[in-house]
C-alpha cells in the first residue's frame, strides 16, 4: 500500500494510519509508530530549545534544568519528581525549552493537535495546512543499535542528560524513549518522546543517515478553514475533545469555548 501525503477527510485520514501501520510491519513483527501533530506542515521536527537562537549558541541546558527544579519546587510539593529525567519531562510538559519532542501512539490524539494549533494565515501571507508526523521508533533506535524505544535509567539515555555540559559526553544524534508518567496529561495522551543530542538539525533533516527513509513521514491535512472546523467536530463524535486531552479545568474552558464557539471573532463595525 502507497503512503499519501495529503488527505482532507477523516476516512483518509484512518488510511493513512492502516498504510502506515503495513509499513511498518516487518518479517520481524510489527513496529508500532508514534505519532506527532504540528499546526503548520511547514515545521521541522525540532525541539523547542533549538529553535531560539540563544539555545543553538549556548548548548548547556543544565542551567535551564537547575533553575526550573529549583523554582518549581514549591508548586509540585505534592508530587516532587524523583529524578532528573521526571524533570525533565516536567518541564517539556509545561513548555519550557527542552531537546524532548512531544510523540504519542494514538494517531488521533495527533491529528487532535494538528488541528487545535492550527490558525488561519494572516492576510497577505500564504494559507497554512496543518500536518500529522509518524514515526517508526524502532528504525530510529536501530542506529544506536537499539531493538526498540529505551527507558530512563538505561545507560544508552542517561549520556543525554549529564548533570553538566562540561562533561562533554552527549551523543550526537537522537534517540526514542518511553517516559515515566510525571503527569495524567502524559496519560491520556499517550506521550512518547525523542530527545535529541549535539546536533541541532531537525529530526527529518538527519533521517537519510539516521535510516529513516522508510520509517518518517509527514502528512498534510488539505482542508480549508471550514473543512478544519468540521474536523475538529468530527473528532468529538470519536471521544476525542480538550478534556480527554487535557483531563483539567483548563481544558474543560478550552472545550466550552469550542462548544459554543466563542473563540470565533466577530467582524468589525464601522
Amino acid at each position: 500500500m502507497s503512503i499519501p501525503k495529503s488527505v482532507s477527510t477523516l476516512s483518509e485520514f484512518v488510511e493513512w494510519v492502516e498504510a502506515i501501520g503495513e509499513k511498518f510491519t516487518t518479517s520481524e513483527g510489527y513496529e508500532a509508530p508514534w505519532f506527532r501533530g504540528a499546526g503548520d506542515s511547514t515545521y521541522s521536527l525540532i525541539p523547542s530549545l533549538y529553535r531560539s537562537d540563544a539555545g543553538r549558541e549556548d548548548l548547556a541546558d543544565d542551567e535551564l534544568r537547575y533553575e526550573f527544579s529549583r523554582k518549581a519546587l514549591p508548586l509540585v510539593a505534592e508530587s516532587h519528581p524523583r529524578n532528573d529525567w521526571e524533570w525533565y519531562f516536567l518541564m517539556q510538559h509545561y513548555r519550557a525549552p527542552t531537546r524532548l519532542l512531544d510523540w504519542t501512539d494514538s494517531a488521533l490524539v495527533a491529528l487532535y493537535f494538528a488541528l487545535t494549533s492550527w490558525s488561519p494565515a494572516a492576510k497577505g501571507k500564504a494559507a497554512r495546512k496543518p500536518a500529522v508526523w509518524a514515526l517508526n521508533p524502532w528504525a530510529l533506535n536501530r542506529h544506536h543499535g537499539q531493538s526498540g524505544p529505551v527507558g530512563p535509567g538505561w545507560p544508552e539515555v542517561d549520556r543525554y542528560l549529564p548533570p553538566s555540559y562540561e562533561e562533554k559526553h552527549i551523543p550526537q544524534y537522537p534517540i526514542a524513549l518511553d517516559p515515566a508518567f510525571t503527569a495524567q496529561r502524559m496519560l491520556v495522551q499517550h506521550s512518547h518522546f525523542t530527545i535529541h543530542g549535539t546536533d541541532m538539525r531537525s529530526l527529518d533533516e538527519m533521517s537519510e543517515h539516521l535510516g529513516l527513509q522508510g520509517g518518517l513521514f509527514q502528512l498534510v491535512i488539505d482542508a480549508d478553514e471550514d473543512d478544519i472546523d468540521y474536523l475538529r467536530q468530527a473528532m468529538t463524535w470519536l471521544g476525542i475533545t480538550e478534556t480527554s486531552i487535557f483531563p483539567d479545568l483548563e481544558g474543560l474552558a478550552r472545550e466550552l469555548r469550542l462548544e459554543y464557539r466563542l473563540d470565533r471573532t466577530r467582524p468589525k463595525t464601522t
